[in-house]
């Protein structure tokens, strides 16, 4: 597969997206911005752990950090996220019935 030039970006991305809790929070993020404190206590995890989620999804480009205070408050990234709908929709169209697809493939390799 050819690197394209925002592969780094897209692997970060995909790594952020790997951990369910992160995606949870994403989700949640989705439906409004909260404290990093919030979600740390909705997801039973310490301050110190939930840092370093945000540190994952910040530099993955899915959340916007910011601090108010003392607080830090976190809001879901759309563009983050269209970067991973970019990639997987560049694949809409070729998608179709996948047993249809495989007995394509096979008669035009057993020919």
């Amino acid at each position: 597969m050819n690197e394209s030039p925002n592969s780094a970006q897209l692997d970060l991305v995909f790594s952020a997206l790997a951990h369910s809790k992160r995606r949870d929070m994403l989700y949640e993020l989705a439906l409004t911005p909260a404290s990093v404190r919030q979600l740390a206590n909705a997801h039973g995890l310490t301050l110190p752990a939930m840092h370093k989620h945000v540190r994952v999804m910040v530099e993955a480009g899915l959340v916007i950090h910011k601090k108010s205070g003392r607080t830090n408050f976190l809001a879901l990234r759309r563009a983050g996220v269209r970067i991973a709908q970019a990639w997987l929709g560049q694949y809409h169209s070729e998608w179709g019935n996948d047993e249809a697809s495989l007995d394509n493939y096979i008669a035009r390799v057993t020919k």
